[in-house]
């Protein structure tokens, strides 16, 4: 017994958690640090149970390595996550060592504890980072802010997280999680009244657990209007530029400071958003440049209406739709005695009557319809979903509205444009090259029957 004395006084120095159970599973032996663990003190454990502090199920699942020892008299290491009476779960690594008596059986077992929670659930918490990041490979997409979100307000124990930009004195959050403040994505404040302009003053992370006694919170319009007592945040920065902040909230004061390790986590959230955000932008202005670029290849200049090449892809897929049942019309229109009109007045004013005459036909046609200069004077409209009927109506209608068109010149001199138009309606065995032809054969049929007019391709026209 003196031999426990002792050890027993040196175990009591120890920050390590360490009680001694015996064959009937209580407790002979706790050290301080032990009982701290579940808010009793040494005396209030002697002789019970340890069913007194675990629960049942994990009583049961570690009842046989217990029984394993007193068996063999091995010791034995592991790590578990273990639920105690009280509903408080932790992960710890547990050591179990084995006492003999003279006769060399197990009497009791030294249980050495450590608690790892936190360390199990920052690794794991990184671990969630590092998966939200690069789960997509390349393919980073603004859902992945919204996780981060989630990951750090579960972590941290606060009530909002949010990612928000800041330009020209406006605070919108941009990304949000909470289920328990009244914010959402979009919402736009004054900088001046929001807790990430004491981020930005400071210009580096910066957190407070009582913001009511903070030198830096207590008295700034943030804490007057939201009276947030928890509050974490760290700025984002894109291209060496302030994007805007990444904060974490809460209404309460939280039961513990901000540990190290948890000022860490928000750093590296940070980092992993301004990599998000960065991507985002890069991509998305990537897609704005390749749009422009398309615009300008598919673009008439002069006319800004869409070119012969997109003139093309337009047929293309309107012979695809009519495998779908959707048939179409194609129209040629070609401006009436245009080379006259340059000769007689120069490039400059045909090309007036030129977009003059565009415009017209744009207003002319319906929402569903395709406008294209496909080159000179020549145009084509492409009538979607349209049956004969319609489309007698549109194309006589670009007739007119063409004809009523005024060029004034500079000398008060009037131009009436007018344009011939031949059209055709799909068929079942079409290509491009094949409508195309059938509708500019009859437009050159229109000009032969005195111009100015709709004149529809024949069946009998290949």
């Amino acid at each position: 017994m003196k031999k426990h004395h002792i050890t027993h006084r040196i175990i009591e120095q120890l920050p390590t958690m360490v009680a001694y159970v015996d064959r009937d599973r209580l407790f002979r032996y706790v050290n301080t640090s032990y009982a701290a663990f579940f808010d009793l003190t040494p005396e209030e454990m002697l002789g019970k149970p340890l069913t007194d502090v675990l629960s049942e199920e994990s009583h049961q699942r570690i009842k046989p390595n217990h029984d394993h020892i007193f068996a063999t008299g091995e010791k034995m290491e592991f790590s578990d996550s273990v639920t105690f009476r009280n509903g408080h779960k932790c992960f710890l690594d547990i050591r179990y060592l084995p006492e003999f008596d003279e006769q060399d059986k197990v009497t009791g077992i030294y249980v050495l504890v450590e608690d790892v929670s936190d360390y199990y659930a920052s690794v794991d918490v990184m671990r969630t980072i590092h998966e939200v990041i690069h789960k997509r490979g390349r393919r980073i997409d603004p859902a992945s802010i919204d996780e981060l979100l989630k990951v750090g307000v579960d972590y941290l124990g606060v009530d909002i997280g949010t990612a928000s930009s800041i330009q020209n004195g406006t605070y919108t959050i941009e990304w949000v999680q909470t289920a328990k403040l009244d914010f959402s994505a979009g919402v736009q404040l004054p900088l001046a009244t929001t807790y990430c302009s004491v981020v930005l003053k400071a210009n580096h992370l910066i957190y407070t657990n009582d913001a009511s006694r903070d030198s830096r919170f207590k008295e700034h319009a943030s804490y007057q209007t939201y009276g947030l007592e928890t509050y974490i945040g760290t700025p984002l920065i894109i291209n060496d530029q302030v994007w805007g902040v990444l904060g974490f909230a809460r209404k309460n004061k939280r039961a513990e400071p901000f540990t190290e390790l948890e000022i860490e986590m928000v750093r590296m959230m940070g980092t992993a958003l301004e990599t998000v955000i960065a991507e985002q932008k890069i991509r998305s202005d990537l897609i704005r440049q390749r749009d422009d670029m398309a615009l300008i290849a598919y673009t008439d200049a002069l006319t800004g209406l869409k070119n012969r090449s997109a003139g093309m892809e337009i047929l293309e897929q309107s012979l695809v739709r009519q495998h779908g049942g959707q048939g179409f019309v194609v129209s040629v229109i070609d401006f009436d005695h245009f080379k006259t009109i340059n000769d007689t007045y120069g490039h400059d004013i045909g090309d007036k009557v030129l977009i003059a005459g565009s415009e017209a036909m744009s207003a002319a046609v319906r929402s569903s319809d395709s406008v294209v200069r496909v080159g000179g004077e020549e145009f084509m409209v492409v009538l979607a979903y349209a049956d004969h009927e319609s489309a007698v109506q549109v194309l006589e209608r670009v007739r007119a509205t063409v004809e009523e068109t005024v060029v004034t010149l500079d000398s008060g001199e009037i131009i009436n444009p007018t344009v011939s138009i031949g059209a055709s309606e799909s068929r079942a065995d079409d290509d491009v090259s094949s409508i195309y032809r059938r509708a500019d054969q009859a437009l050159y049929k229109a000009k032969r029957e005195g111009r100015n007019r709709v004149v529809w391709a024949s069946e009998s026209d290949v």
